[in-house]
């Protein structure tokens, strides 16, 4: 099998959906009641995020319990919780103290925090995320961790200390001005992301009604392209609002988290975030029919050089 023949076989319809996002919806009185009494984090969730989070970890490293820190942040912590999302979105920022996990675990001694933290996020990708989609029948509960520790570094709008059992930061009223600038440039990913879709969608059409090889050659060179593109512009705007919360960024307030939450409002992070993951599912299946096996990327490969004298 051709990667354009795996491209034409993964393929399915992709449209803008636009959905409600919290960064845009006006703020409750209170946090919520799912999640907090008396601005303290319910018990029972508390323990369960936990539990999930160093079972986990047990299964992988040594005494994480000596290294781990973790954090509910983001609007689902905040007092703008109440956007019309199922299920509602919750985030468990995860801080490393990387001296004290190479101590712990000294076949990873030579990686980098870097490689660390791609490892646990690699770890939590393949194994909480299919379990956690649904948390308590109400929320898309992922794991992350960011190579700073210190969740403060990165200027979280909201983070619930769940190794303390308290707030790190406080959740405050929002105070984002759009500029006439960021919707200038929202646009343009918006019209960039009909255009792609656009000759998506025609490839496809394309695809189906092809009568000569030659036809059909052609509409899967133009599926693959639009698919490739659409996969670019994803990654671009994500990588974007990864910089945002970063050290040099301005956090909540950052351009980059508005065109992501605009994005989110408009369909395009989704309809974009569709054509990445049906790239990703094309590469997977390819190299599994030619190799019998998917190839690891370039960062597993050199975590595996690395770990191998030990």
């Amino acid at each position: 099998m051709s990667i354009y023949e795996s491209l034409a076989k993964n393929a399915v319809p992709v449209e803008l959906q636009p959905s409600e996002t919290s960064y845009f919806s006006a703020p409750n009185a209170g946090l919520d009641p799912r999640l907090f009494r008396n601005n303290k984090l319910i018990g029972s969730v508390r323990n369960g995020i936990l539990s999930i989070l160093f079972d986990h970890l047990r299964r992988h490293y040594y005494n994480p319990e000596a290294y781990i820190y973790a954090w509910l942040a983001g609007s689902g912590v905040s007092y703008q919780w109440a956007a019309n999302r199922t299920p509602a979105d919750l985030d468990c920022l995860v801080g490393v103290d990387y001296i004290a996990f190479r101590r712990s675990n000294t076949k990873f001694a030579g990686l980098s925090d870097q490689e660390i933290a791609n490892m646990f996020n690699d770890d939590f990708r393949a194994e909480l995320y299919p379990l956690t989609e649904n948390y308590l029948d109400s929320f898309e509960l992922t794991f992350y961790v960011n190579v700073n520790t210190d969740i403060r570094n990165i200027k979280p709008y909201a983070a619930y200390s769940l190794t303390d059992d308290d707030w790190t930061v406080e959740p405050s009223e929002p105070n984002i001005k759009s500029k006439p600038q960021w919707e200038q440039k929202v646009a343009r990913d918006e019209n960039m992301a009909v255009e792609i879709l656009e000759r998506y969608s025609q490839a496809l059409a394309n695809i189906g009604s092809a009568t000569t090889a030659s036809a059909r050659l052609n509409a899967e060179a133009a599926l693959k392209l639009a698919v490739d593109q659409g996969a670019a512009l994803f990654e671009d705007i994500h990588h974007g609002r990864g910089s945002a919360f970063s050290p040099s960024g301005k956090g909540y307030a950052d351009y980059a988290n508005y065109r992501w939450q605009a994005g989110k409002k408009g369909g395009v992070v989704q309809a974009l975030k569709q054509l990445k993951d049906i790239s990703t599912k094309t590469r997977e299946d390819f190299e599994s029919q030619t190799y019998g096996m998917t190839l690891p990327d370039a960062s597993v490969l050199v975590r595996r050089a690395a770990t191998y004298k030990h």
